[in-house]
């Protein structure tokens, strides 16, 4: 197979993008094709247990990515522990997974934010008992005004937390505006931002959680989610160490890096540890389940576990230094 890796910089985030070509086919409801990748495992001295990746070649697939960190400088609510007032235990586990609604394909284009938030908004609802089915990625990248640049890439070019501000009114259904951005990046026919909102897709309100300068501690991200019920959007660095590559068991190869990926937290094991002053586990304890948004074929059919932190106590590639939750 031939082609070249497209490598953009925005605004200090990379953003990585499948090459095109007439061989490469991506099936947006299946994963992407994987069959350039040979599967290996390795383990690590640090390592709970093996952790298993694709070797990485010249002709390996590459991900598209798309965080942009708040481009438009709004100001932003933050809450933490301490807001919530709860009156139910942080669980040592939780895992919403079999709650959730299918694992989307992003595909060639960086719109990782509309895939998180989008995830984020339907499974809210769903988990309360109100599915509004599946929800249109492609509106948020098409009509944002922030981040939908001009044709023909319009939000392939990366986003954040902010375009959150869209759901407020509600969400139009996938079938009134089909995801097609995935498939080179760009958009030759975009939705309209006047599309009917599809029922039950509104959002109240958003709050990032933790504080600007330091982010969420663990307990700040599990307090929401327990009290909730619901997954959360996150930011993490996805284009560093061994992430992209990986393909089961519990990560570990962790390593930090910038912001560049949005995708979800639906779970953890805090493996029996107990919480520090901060909210945070001891150096190299707890485990996070994530979804992507890069199809079935990548990870564990589209989820990862991976280390909170490492043993000095780094986040695993930035792991929710950034997190979102909605209010329904």
């Amino acid at each position: 197979m031939t082609g070249k890796w497209l490598i953009g910089l925005i605004a200090g985030a990379s953003l990585l993008g499948a090459r095109a070509g007439a061989a490469e086919k991506v099936d947006f409801d299946q994963g992407v094709d994987v069959s350039g990748m040979a599967g290996t495992s390795q383990s690590q001295p640090s390592a709970t247990g093996a952790f298993k990746t694709y070797s990485v070649s010249a002709q390996a697939q590459k991900h598209a990515k798309g965080f942009v960190p708040n481009k438009n400088g709004s100001a932003r609510d933050y809450k933490s522990v301490g807001d919530f007032h709860m009156s139910e235990a942080i669980p040592n586990t939780m895992d919403l997974r079999p709650q959730l609604t299918r694992i989307e394909n992003q595909g060639q284009c960086g719109d990782c934010w509309a895939f998180s938030l989008t995830a984020t908004n339907r499974d809210g609802h769903a988990i309360a008992g109100n599915d509004p089915g599946r929800l249109s990625e492609e509106w948020l990248n098409d009509t944002d005004p922030t981040y939908a640049t001009p044709a023909p890439t319009y939000g392939c070019n990366g986003g954040d937390f902010d375009a959150a501000n869209d759901l407020i009114k509600g969400q139009p259904s996938w079938n009134s505006c089909p995801y097609t951005a995935g498939a080179n990046g760009t958009v030759s026919n975009p939705c309209s931002a006047t599309l009917p909102r599809a029922a039950n897709s509104k959002i109240k309100a958003w709050h990032m959680l933790g504080d600007p300068n330091n982010g969420p501690s663990v307990m700040d991200i599990e307090a929401q989610i327990t009290r909730s019920g619901q997954p959360i959007s996150i930011a993490i660095a996805a284009g560093v160490g061994d992430w992209e590559n990986y393909s089961g068991g519990i990560y570990n190869g962790c390593t930090d890096g910038q912001l560049d990926h949005m995708i979800n937290i639906v779970g953890w094991d805090n493996e029996g540890a107990a919480f520090d002053k901060n909210g945070n586990l001891p150096p190299g304890k707890g485990v996070w389940i994530l979804r992507n948004s890069w199809g079935t074929s990548w990870g564990e059919n589209g989820y990862m576990r991976t280390k909170m932190t490492d043993s000095t106590g780094l986040r695993c590639n930035e792991v929710a230094q950034q997190a979102a939750y909605f209010d329904f």
